[in-house]
């Protein structure tokens, strides 16, 4: 009679002792919940601006993505306020916006005011649009206005419906002074015809004082 040895692998699961205090390895992985200070230099290849995965980045990507001067390839978004000793924009005509964003079209990212600061290159100035408060949501067409409008020579440009119209300019002193819009009366008849009325303009600005 013959005897047969039978040999029955079982699966099971392989622990090796550590000679850190504290880790737990298991099938050739070790895994501890502890912070752990490497004392040799640890390297990695340094991923490619666009990255944006789950890999280590090295401090070549840190720095070419936040050192300085930096680039931004895309819009950010800072859920904070940002602070700083200094902005530069590199490009004329650059503007600031309050509660907006341009993308082709100017739009609210909210409901509210809208304000656009925006660096004139055509004048060498500074002007101010306002949009009116949107209750649209997010994503709303914005159409600012003109507000305010200072030249790079000192003019300061208003609106037509503000209540000094037209553009005012300073003198060598200092002194503001209105150029523009058309002081004096104008006499109007009215529909049918048969009577008139006049009305007083200073600087453009309609006035009391009319008999209309």
């Amino acid at each position: 009679m013959k005897n047969y040895s039978i040999v029955i692998l079982l699966a099971s699961t392989i622990i090796m002792s550590s000679a850190i205090a504290g880790e737990d390895c298991r099938n050739g992985s070790c895994t501890n919940d502890w912070a752990h200070e490497f004392t040799v230099e640890l390297k990695a290849p340094t991923q490619s601006a666009s990255d944006n995965s789950t890999k280590a980045a090295t401090t070549a990507f840190v720095q070419s993505q936040f050192g300085q001067p930096h680039t931004w390839s895309a819009a950010q978004t800072f859920s904070a306020g940002v602070k700083t000793t200094q902005m530069d924009f590199t490009n004329a005509g650059a503007s600031i916006l309050d509660n907006l964003y341009y993308d082709g079209n100017f739009r609210y990212y909210g409901d509210g005011f809208g304000t656009q600061l925006a660096f004139d290159n055509s004048t060498g100035g500074v002007a101010i649009y306002a949009a009116p408060s949107n209750s649209g949501g997010a994503g709303a067409l914005a159409t600012p206005a003109l507000i305010f409008h200072l030249h790079q020579t000192g003019a300061l440009q208003l609106p037509a419906y503000y209540t000094t119209a037209g553009v005012l300019t300073n003198d060598a002193s200092g002194n503001v002074s209105s150029v523009a819009g058309f002081t004096g009366t104008k006499t109007i008849r009215d529909a049918a015809g048969t009577g008139t009325c006049t009305m007083i303009f200073t600087n453009g600005v309609l006035t009391t004082g009319g008999t209309c």
